[in-house]
C-alpha cells in the first residue's frame, strides 16, 4: 500500500532572518522512499537537523538527503549548501585504516551560477570528500555555461580557485538542462519510491531575479503532487505543471501581510493599509497571503501552506503566546478568504510537518485536509483533521479567529478542553508532553507544576474537585 508523503519545514523566515523563532528557507520532502529531497538550503540548515525536537517523529536524517533543489541564487536560500555538503559527504580515509562503505553521489539542481558557487567555495575551503556531488543547471537561451573540465586525480588544479572551469576534487560533471518549447523543464530527475516513481519538473516564476518553482509528482497511483514555489510575485508561468492531477500540496510564499486592528490592537502592524502592504511586497518581488490563496484557488490545490514569513511575524513561543498567534491567525485568514469559503491554510513555522495522505477521503466538504505534526508549541497544530483557522482551542463564541485564554471543560489551570481531533504538541522546558483532546486531558513531564490533570474537574489547589486526579512534580 502507498505510504504517506510528507514535507517538513526546517526554515520559514524570509531574507530578513534568521530570527529567534525562524531559520531561513529550507524544507525537506519525504517522497515515500528511502531518500529525502531538499528544497533550498539556507545558512544554519545543517544545525536545524541537529535541533529537531524529540516530538518530531520520525526524525529527519541528513544521510538520507540525496537531491537538493535551489529555487534562486539569493543568500537566504543557498548559503548553507557548502556546509551541508561538508557534513553530508563522507570524508576521505586517513592513514592505513580501511573503511568499507558504499560511495554515493548527491545531485543539486538550480539556476545558472549554482555550479560555480559550489565549486569555488569547495575549493577555497580546501574540502575533500570520498563521496561526490553533481550540479545540474537549468538554463535559458543566452545563459552562460559553466564548463566541467576534468584533470587527473590529485592534480592541484582541482583545488585551485583561480581555475574556475576545472571541476573540484569531489565533483562529477553535471548536466546543462534546457527547457521545452513552452519554457518548462520537465522530468529533470526521477526516483523510484516504495509504490510509485516520482518525477521532478521545474518552471520559471517571476521574482526580482531568475527563480524557479519545483513540482514533484508520483507517476502511478495515487499520483500525489507537491508544488514548492520560490520567492515570487507571479507564479502563473508554472500553471501547466500544476494540473492532471491538481496539487495535493502547494507551498507558496507570503512574505508580508496586512494585519487587522483586532489582531494587533497596539497598531504597530495594523497601521499599514492592505494597499500599502501589497505595493511594498510587489516592489520587492514578493507576495501577500491573498495572492497565495488566489493562486491555490486557480490551480485547485487541496492544501496550502504559507512560507517565507517576514521577521515582523515571529512564530509562537509557547501555547499561551496569544499575541503572536492572533497575528498568525489573521495572516491565514487573509489567504483563506482569497482561496474560497471554508478553506483552511496554514502559516508554516520551523519543524512543521505536513503529511500528504494517500487519499483525501477524510476531507471536509470544501475539500481541504491535512495531517500536520507540530514540533513547536502552537494552538493550531492538528493531527488528522482539517486546519482550523479559528484556532484549535478558541472558544465557541469567539468567531474572529484570534486566540484568547480559555479553560474549556473542567477547571485545570494548565489545560483547556478540546476534541479528539485537536491535538496540541508541546516541547518547551517547562511543559513537555501532549494534550489529549478527547477528554481535555493534559499529560506532561518535566519541571512544570502539573504533570497530569484530568478534564473531569480540577482546582488550582492541591485538592481535587469533581472526582478528578492530579499529580504534582517538583
Amino acid at each position: 500500500m502507498p505510504s504517506n508523503m510528507s514535507v517538513t519545514f526546517l526554515g520559514t523566515s524570509s531574507g530578513g532572518g534568521p530570527t529567534e523563532s525562524r531559520n531561513c528557507s529550507s524544507l525537506v520532502c519525504d517522497m515515500a522512499s528511502d531518500s529525502l529531497w531538499m528544497v533550498d538550503c539556507a545558512e544554519g540548515t545543517t544545525r536545524q537537523f541537529a535541533l529537531q525536537p524529540h516530538s518530531l517523529q520520525p526524525r529527519l536524517s541528513i544521510q538520507k538527503v540525496n537531491k537538493i533543489f535551489i529555487t534562486h541564487m539569493h543568500a537566504d536560500h543557498l548559503m548553507g549548501v557548502v556546509p551541508f555538503l561538508r557534513n553530508l559527504l563522507f570524508p576521505p580515509p586517513t592513514g592505513e585504516t580501511t573503511v568499507y562503505y558504499t560511495k554515493r553521489t548527491v545531485d543539486l539542481y538550480g539556476p545558472p551560477g549554482l555550479r560555480l558557487f559550489v565549486r569555488q567555495n569547495m575549493k577555497m575551503t580546501i574540502t575533500r570528500t570520498s563521496d561526490t556531488y553533481r550540479v545540474h543547471e537549468l538554463l535559458n537561451t543566452g545563459d552562460v555555461l559553466t564548463p566541467c573540465n576534468s584533470v587527473p586525480k590529485d592534480d592541484m588544479a582541482q583545488m585551485d580557485a583561480s581555475q574556475p572551469n576545472v571541476m573540484h576534487y569531489s565533483e562529477l560533471a553535471g548536466s546543462d538542462i534546457h527547457p521545452d518549447e513552452d519554457g518548462l523543464w520537465r522530468n529533470i530527475t526521477a526516483h523510484q519510491g516504495q509504490s510509485s516513481g516520482v518525477v521532478a519538473d521545474a518552471g520559471p516564476i517571476l521574482h526580482r531575479d531568475p527563480c524557479f518553482g519545483y513540482v514533484f509528482t508520483e507517476t502511478q497511483y495515487p499520483t500525489r503532487k507537491i508544488v514548492v514555489l520560490g520567492d515570487t510575485y507571479d507564479p502563473s508561468a508554472i500553471i501547466p505543471l500544476c494540473s492532471n492531477p491538481s496539487p495535493s500540496l502547494l507551498v507558496h510564499e507570503a512574505t508580508d501581510s496586512h494585519v487587522s486592528e483586532h489582531a494587533d490592537p497596539s497598531g504597530k502592524l495594523s497601521r499599514r493599509t492592505p494597499v500599502e502592504v501589497q505595493q511594498k511586497a510587489l516592489a520587492r518581488g514578493h507576495s501577500v497571503p491573498e495572492m497565495a490563496g488566489d493562486f491555490a484557488k486557480k490551480i485547485g490545490a487541496k492544501m496550502l501552506i504559507l512560507n517565507h514569513i517576514s521577521p515582523r511575524f515571529p512564530a509562537t513561543r509557547h501555547p499561551k503566546d496569544f499575541a503572536r498567534q492572533n497575528i498568525i491567525n489573521d495572516i491565514e485568514k487573509n489567504a483563506n478568504e482569497a482561496w474560497g469559503f471554508g478553506k483552511r491554510c496554514k502559516a508554516a513555522y520551523d519543524y512543521l510537518r505536513v503529511k500528504i495522505p494517500v487519499q483525501f477521503e477524510d476531507q471536509t466538504q470544501d475539500g481541504t485536509a491535512t495531517d500536520m505534526q507540530a514540533a513547536q508549541p502552537t494552538t493550531t497544530s492538528l493531527s488528522g483533521a482539517p486546519v482550523d483557522v479559528s484556532g484549535a482551542h478558541a472558544s465557541a463564541g469567539n468567531s474572529s479567529g484570534h486566540q484568547h485564554p480559555q479553560r474549556g471543560r473542567g477547571r485545570g489551570s494548565h489545560w483547556r478542553g478540546g476534541s479528539s481531533r485537536d491535538i496540541e504538541m508541546l516541547d518547551t522546558p517547562r511543559y513537555r508532553g501532549g494534550y489529549s483532546g478527547s477528554r481535555g486531558q493534559w499529560r506532561g513531564r518535566g519541571r512544570g507544576r502539573v504533570a497530569t490533570e484530568d478534564a473531569r474537574g480540577m482546582s488550582d489547589s492541591d485538592n481535587t474537585r469533581g472526582g478528578g486526579k492530579r499529580q504534582r512534580t517538583f
